[in-house]
């Protein structure tokens, strides 16, 4: 809640949601709504938007005069922190396990190559309930992030389709996402769709499960590029299809990222940018 109270604050500061965006380094769309949020929080409104611009309530005004000189001088000590912890000898990464281990890997390897002195730890999983568990300088995510307490940067974006091998029984589905990760009513459309539903929360072993012609899988890019014959494999169609899934990274405590983390985000995206399926591109089969 003070990081938004914070944005706020600089909000009101410059009258303008678009220049704040800007200057800070976030995207429009995720300013506004932690904007929004904060104001959910407080039960009442703290911006007017005008054509001349934001105009602060009765409320944003209370908030801001009492306030705007504390949480300031509070983010510029723990900037100077945040400073420090760039010279620490010690990095944690959080990251799904299947694209770190494959696709990302080059970027990893430079990035551990080009920091021989770095004590570098490294906790596999997409699980978004580990960002408040565990210590981590950045963190890879897989899906909309809904947590607005961390600052996030998009890097990409994966595809989903159904996949089948061209002899795999087509009554059996090797499901590797929860209800809360399918879009809306899609969980329902499936049960229609196959008998059977086998849950396989790994990623990476329900694709093998499809490569061996275990079933139809709902499988992302990231795995599907992995599939060794893929003339043997074909899409099915799926009505609503599943929207891609964006890539972020994210971090805390000030609005860039450390130097560090800064250094592995830029390899990152230099990978995925010569990785088509890693851009919501559709890996061809058959």
């Amino acid at each position: 809640m003070l990081d938004d109270i914070h944005l706020f604050i600089e909000v009101a500061r410059r009258k303008s949601m678009s220049q704040t965006a800007k200057d800070l380094g976030l995207n429009l769309s995720t300013l506004s709504r932690r904007i929004q949020a904060l104001e959910t929080k407080l039960t009442e409104p703290l911006l007017q938007r005008t054509a001349r611009g934001i105009v602060l309530t009765a409320k944003g005004e209370q908030l801001y005069t009492s306030l705007a000189d504390s949480v300031l001088a509070l983010n510029n000590q723990i900037t100077t922190l945040n400073c420090a912890s760039n010279n620490s000898n010690t990095f944690y990464l959080l990251c799904p396990q299947n694209i770190i281990a494959d696709l990302l890997m080059p970027a990893l390897n430079t990035f551990i190559k080009d920091n021989p002195s770095l004590n570098f730890h490294i906790s596999p999983s997409n699980a978004n309930s580990q960002l408040s568990q565990q210590r981590f300088d950045l963190a890879i995510r897989i899906g909309q992030q809904q947590d607005s307490s961390y600052y996030q940067k998009r890097l990409g974006a994966i595809a989903v389709k159904l996949v089948s091998k061209k002899d795999a029984p087509q009554t059996r589905l090797i499901l590797p996402y929860t209800k809360t990760q399918l879009p809306t009513g899609m969980l329902n459309k499936l049960t229609e769709l196959y008998s059977d539903i086998s849950y396989c929360f790994d990623i990476t072993i329900a694709r093998k499960m499809v490569e061996e012609g275990n079933g139809v899988g709902l499988l992302p890019m990231s795995e599907i590029s992995c599939i060794t014959n893929k003339q043997a494999f074909y899409y099915i169609e799926l009505q609503p299809a599943f929207a891609n899934r964006p890539i972020y990274a994210l971090w805390h405590n000030t609005r860039q990222p450390s130097k560090t983390a800064s250094q592995l985000i830029t390899l990152i995206q230099g990978v995925i940018e010569k990785t088509p399926c890693l851009q919501g591109d559709i890996v061809e089969l058959g």
